[in-house]
């Protein structure tokens, strides 16, 4: 019997001053400055302006794999809520792969 795929999708990587507290965070108005310091530029930031550059260049055929990507998100999210661990996981591979078609075309 084939083993199943499995895929892993990890969150909440540490800041550049480590992990800190939730409490004791202290949120400033200078995130934006930070950000233009980074070298790499904040992930968020070129993940969407990825997401766009493949809307403006491939049209149609990009538009389709972003309703994918946004359904599979939801389907997983869906499956956490429902505690499915097995439609989660597929969930995440639809994910994972509406969104590998989409930024490698």
């Amino acid at each position: 019997m084939p083993k199943p795929t499995s895929i892993m999708i990890a969150f909440g990587l540490p800041g550049p001053h480590g992990d800190q507290d939730e409490d004791n965070l202290q949120r400033e108005d200078h995130s934006d400055d930070e950000r233009a310091q980074d070298g790499n530029g904040d992930i968020v930031e070129q993940g969407i302006m990825g997401i766009l550059e493949c809307l403006h260049e491939r049209g149609p055929g990009a538009v389709r794999q972003v309703k994918l990507y946004a359904r599979a998100l939801e389907a997983m999210a869906d499956a956490h809520m429902n505690r499915d661990d097995q439609a989660l996981e597929e969930a995440a591979s639809d994910a994972y792969r509406a969104l590998h078609k989409l930024v490698r075309g």
